[in-house]
């Protein structure tokens, strides 16, 4: 493969880090630790009442509604959506370019656009255009049009309790009555269910058996204000909280199915692809910024009359993270051209996934061990980052799940598409 990003896909990677930098930078700076964080800690929810220093995961409302008019007005809203439907229809290298330069802040691993320069507006994972591709036109102007036009928001509930990296095992059920189909079951750990206004929500509209099959599991789309809809907080090692969905007794008309009976899980992957490389190129920035940091410090400090960076520990340490920086960007970059090219990623999009979520965990734990007591300091971005590289270790697929994968695809004949010449 050869990536050569073309003088326009580079004038946009230099626009978005100049926003970055001039418009996020200075409110990221001033923002008050109490700061419309994501949860009351009230009373009535005692889980939620100790005393633990908040982290900001949103930025003011006014200031988001401004900058969100200045990134429309460059052109830098809902560009992952395909321009039929209004957006910038960036390719995959694009998009992993623009995700890359939004990930290089303090917020960056889980707010990369802070809600105001968004791919997809309203989609917490996938891309738009597979849900576009699987809904009708009544659905679009329902659920996705608004989305696009940062009116809605959802959320994507396909996790449950006994269905975590196997979703085939789920056990939400939808039973069809009449023109509606009734669903009951449980969602766990779904991300930004609390300010979504419907589910993207997937449900066993078959019964389970011993054989379990792709088939048998269907996508709905569900308001969060429907009868039957309740959710609660489950408080985590990052600073948003996932949520827990319940179910009970939801009337779903038939108009809400997105795609055909049956083929939900097949719309699941095909989210998944895209979605897991965009995932792994949000991970490539805190890893450039965390080493830039460590060297800093390293330059600065001086222990025992000499400056850090003499000491030949802390000079491996920067170059390891050096290179697996490097690994983990390729191989982002790589599965994107792979897209882009029309070539089958599943494959690649393990691969990457895997690879920039284990380089993202070690090298901030060097960075934190390099900077000492400093590195686990809330003033550093350092800390926040270990514990959400923690979770996007197992986000988007455990590490044991892609390498199982990529095994898999190995010892049954996998072909590179772009393999290295022999001679």
């Amino acid at each position: 493969m050869e990536l050569d990003l073309s003088p326009e896909t580079t004038m946009l990677r230099r626009e978005i880090r100049r926003f970055v930098d001039e418009e996020f930078r200075p409110i990221l700076t001033e923002l008050a630790d109490d700061i419309d964080r994501y949860h009351d800690l009230e009373p009535e929810n005692p889980e939620l009442t100790d005393n633990v220093r908040p982290h900001p995961i949103k930025i003011p409302e006014d200031d988001r509604e401004r900058l969100r008019e200045k990134a429309k007005d460059a052109g830098f809203w809902a560009m992952g959506v395909p321009e039929k439907y209004g957006g910038g229809g960036l390719s995959l290298v694009e998009r992993c370019v623009v995700l890359e330069e939004l990930s290089k802040h303090r917020l960056g691993l889980y707010q990369p656009g802070l809600g105001v320069i968004e791919l997809g507006p309203g989609l917490t994972v996938g891309e738009p255009s597979a849900y576009l591709g699987a809904a009708n036109e009544d659905q679009v102007e329902r659920f996705f049009q608004p989305c696009i036009d940062g009116e809605k928001q959802s959320c994507f509930a396909l996790t449950e309790p006994a269905a975590g990296s196997d979703p085939r095992g789920m056990e939400t059920l939808a039973t069809k009555e009449g023109e509606e189909w009734v669903v009951n079951g449980t969602k766990h750990y779904i991300s930004w269910a609390g300010d979504a206004d419907f589910l993207i929500l997937f449900a066993r509209t078959e019964p389970k058996g011993d054989d379990i099959s792709d088939h048998g599991i269907t996508a709905f789309l569900v308001p969060t204000d429907d009868d039957g809809v309740s959710m609660r907080s489950i408080p985590v090692i990052r600073p948003e909280y996932p949520f827990e969905v319940t179910l009970n007794d939801v009337r779903v008309p038939a108009a809400n199915v997105l795609g055909e009976v049956g083929s939900g899980l097949g719309l699941a992957k095909e989210c998944l692809g895209e979605s897991r490389v965009l995932y792994a190129a949000n991970s490539l920035g805190p890893i450039d910024q965390s080493i830039r940091l460590g060297i800093e410090w390293a330059n600065d400090r001086t222990v025992g009359g000499k400056p850090l960076a003499d000491r030949q520990a802390i000079q491996w340490k920067i170059a390891k993270s050096a290179v697996d920086y490097q690994a983990a960007k390729y191989s982002v970059y790589h599965a994107a051209q792979q897209f882009d090219d029309g070539e089958d990623i599943r494959h690649e999009s393990s691969i990457t996934k895997y690879q920039t979520t284990e380089s993202l965990w070690t090298v901030l734990d060097r960075m934190v061990q390099i900077h000492g007591g400093a590195g686990v300091d809330a003033d550093l971005p350092l800390e926040r980052w270990l514990r959400e590289a923690r979770v996007r270790r197992i986000g988007e697929g455990p590490s044991e799940i892609h390498l199982k994968t990529i095994a898999r695809n190995l010892l049954n004949g996998y072909e590179d598409p772009d393999p290295l010449p022999l001679e």
